[in-house]
C-alpha cells in the first residue's frame, strides 16, 4: 500500500529523449505524479527508439525533478525484431537484479508498464520475492499480441505457458490499469474466474492539450511545403506496424486515383516496406499514396493537423489485446476520425460515441471508399465530426485528466 513516505518507482523501457508513443507517455506521467507530490524515481534503458535521440544519456540524472537511472549496458538502435529482442532481454534482466539487490529506507510501490514482453512476468517474481506491491499498466496485452502475428501457435505450449505466468501477474497485482473496457474484458478473460475486476481500472492514454491543437491548413507551414492545403488528404502518421491494418487504406486507393486526394503516410515500422510494394504495384506511390518518415517532434503540431481526416487503424484479432495511441491524438487534432477496425474495438467505440468519424471494419475497401468520399462531399459534415474530435479530446483524453486519474489511483492509500 501507497503511503507518505513510500517510492513509486516507475519502470519503462522508453523514457525523455526517446520518441516512442510509451516514452513520451511514461515522461508525461512520471513528470505528472512528481508536480502533484508523489516521490517518483524511474528505471529506465538507454535511447534506441527509431526517430529519438540516440545520444547516451548518463546513468543517473533528474528530468524536470524526476529522478532517472539507466542501465549502463549497451542497447541497439531498433531498426530490427533480432535488435528489439536483444534489447528487451537486456532489459528486462538489467532491471530485475537492480531491483533484486537495491535497498531503500522507504517503502517502495512499483509500477511497471506491459513492454518489453518479458518485463511483467519478471518483475511480478522480483516483487514477491522483495515482498512489494505493484502496479501493471497494461498497453500490450501479452502473449496476445505475439500469437496473434502468428509468431507461435495460439493454444500451443508457449503460449499456454505465457499466458498463465501472465496470468499470475495479473492476479498478484495490487492494482491493474487498462486502456479501454473492451481490454479490461481481456486480461479478465485471461486471469482467470478468481481476478478482481474491481482492481483493473480504465484509464485512457493522453495527449498533450497544449501542444496539439486544431489548425487550419491554409495557416500549417507543412500543408504548404507538400501541397495539401487544397488537396483533400486522408493522413496516417505513426508507428507503421504489423497490427496497424493500413493493407485496406492501400487497396481502396485506386478508386481515388484520378480524384484530387492525396493519402500520405508518416512514420516507420516493419510493416512499411510491404505497403510501398503495394502501393507500386498499382502505380500509386507518390501520386495518390506519399510516405513520408518519421518527422521531427517538434513539427507534430504541424504534421497531425494536415489532414482533412485521421486514420486510426488496427489489425484483425487485435480487439483489446492494444488500444493505438493515435486515437488520442486524432480527436485532438480536431478531425473526422477514419477508424479501420471491428466495430466492438475500444478505438471504434470512441469515435462512435462522440460522433467523432468513421469505423470501416478491416478489409472492407467499399466502406472505406464510401466514408472518404462522404466526407469529399460534405464539407459541413467534416466540421461538425472535427469539432466533436475536439469537444470529445478536451472532456475525456487529456494530459491533465488522466494523470489525474493515476494519481488518485496511487496516492489513494496515502493518508
Amino acid at each position: 500500500m501507497t503511503s507518505e513516505n513510500t517510492e513509486i518507482i516507475l519502470i519503462t523501457e522508453y523514457f525523455h529523449p526517446d520518441t516512442a508513443s510509451t516514452g513520451q507517455l511514461m515522461t508525461d506521467l512520471a513528470v505528472g505524479l512528481q508536480e502533484r507530490g508523489l516521490d517518483m524515481t524511474v528505471y529506465t534503458g538507454q535511447p534506441n527508439y527509431h526517430s529519438g535521440d540516440n545520444e547516451r544519456q548518463p546513468q543517473v540524472s533528474r528530468y524536470e525533478g524526476v529522478l532517472v537511472k539507466r542501465i549502463r549496458a549497451p542497447q541497439f538502435r531498433q531498426s530490427s525484431i533480432l535488435r528489439r529482442l536483444f534489447n528487451w532481454m537486456v532489459f528486462t534482466f538489467w532491471m530485475s537484479v537492480v531491483l533484486l539487490v537495491s535497498r531503500s529506507e522507504q517503502d517502495r510501490e512499483i509500477v511497471f508498464v506491459s513492454n518489453p514482453p518479458f518485463l511483467p512476468i519478471t518483475l511480478w517474481l522480483v516483487c514477491q520475492i522483495r515482498g512489494w506491491d505493484y502496479t501493471y499498466i497494461v498497453h500490450d496485452l501479452y502473449p496476445d499480441q505475439p500469437a496473434e502475428l502468428e509468431y507461435f501457435r495460439k493454444g500451443g505450449l508457449i503460449d499456454r505457458t505465457w499466458e498463465r505466468l501472465n496470468a499470475r501477474a495479473l492476479l498478484d497485482a495490487e492494482k491493474v490499469v487498462s486502456l479501454g473496457p473492451v481490454m479490461t474484458e481481456r486480461l479478465a478473460n485471461q486471469a482467470g474466474p478468481s481476478f478482481d475486476v474491481d482492481k483493473a481500472t480504465v484509464i485512457h492514454n493522453w495527449e498533450d492539450e497544449n501542444f496539439i491543437t486544431p489548425r487550419r491548413k491554409n495557416k500549417n507551414w507543412f500543408c504548404e511545403e507538400y501541397d495539401l492545403v487544397d488537396t483533400f488528404t486522408v493522413l496516417y502518421s505513426g508507428n507503421i506496424a504489423e497490427f496497424h491494418e493500413l493493407e485496406t487504406l492501400i487497396e481502396a486507393a485506386p478508386a481515388f486515383e484520378d480524384k484530387d486526394l492525396q493519402i500520405m503516410i508518416i512514420g516507420e515500422g516493419d510493416n512499411k516496406e510491404k505497403l510501398i510494394s503495394m502501393a507500386e504495384e498499382r502505380d500509386l506511390r507518390e501520386d495518390t499514396v506519399k510516405f513520408l518518415p518519421f518527422q521531427p517532434f517538434d513539427d507534430l503540431p504541424y504534421t497531425l493537423t494536415a489532414g482533412d481526416v485521421s486514420v486510426v487503424a488496427v489489425k484483425d484479432g487485435f480487439e483489446g489485446v492494444c488500444v493505438s495511441s493515435k486515437t488520442y491524438t486524432a480527436l485532438a487534432a480536431g478531425r473526422p476520425v477514419l477508424v479501420i477496425a471491428k466495430d466492438r474495438d475500444d478505438e471504434a467505440r470512441i469515435v462512435d460515441q462522440f460522433d467523432a468519424g468513421f469505423n470501416v471494419p478491416q478489409g472492407d475497401t467499399e466502406g472505406l471508399v464510401e466514408a472518404i468520399q462522404t466526407w469529399q462531399e460534405n464539407p459541413q459534415l467534416r466540421e461538425e465530426q472535427g469539432a466533436n474530435a475536439r469537444e470529445a479530446f478536451e472532456n475525456h483524453f487529456t494530459k491533465k485528466q488522466s494523470i489525474d486519474r493515476y494519481y488518485e489511483l496511487l496516492s489513494e492509500q496515502a493518508n
